[in-house]
């Protein structure tokens, strides 16, 4: 109980002070990474990691992939 309310306000105010520089260090950081990443070109390394789009997967699908997608699109024009 020997604990006072400016001793906690003072506590909390310290407290909210480092989260919110560590916020702003965090949004730094981040944009010089991307200025980096952007200047030297890692975003065509890393597309390999990427998922594909579902056309990109098209020549992979099994017969029946390919029959229920067909008749997807067949039904969607219908009701078109």
């Amino acid at each position: 109980m020997g604990r006072t309310m400016p001793g906690r306000l003072l506590r909390l105010s310290v407290l909210a002070l480092a989260g919110g520089l560590m916020a702003v260090l965090a949004g730094h950081m981040w944009g010089r990474y991307s200025q980096q990443a952007d200047a030297s070109g890692l975003e065509r390394y890393l597309g390999a990691y990427v998922v594909p789009d579902s056309k990109d997967l098209e020549p992979y699908q099994s017969a029946e992939g390919r029959a229920r997608a067909a008749g997807a699109q067949e039904a969607s024009a219908l009701h078109d």
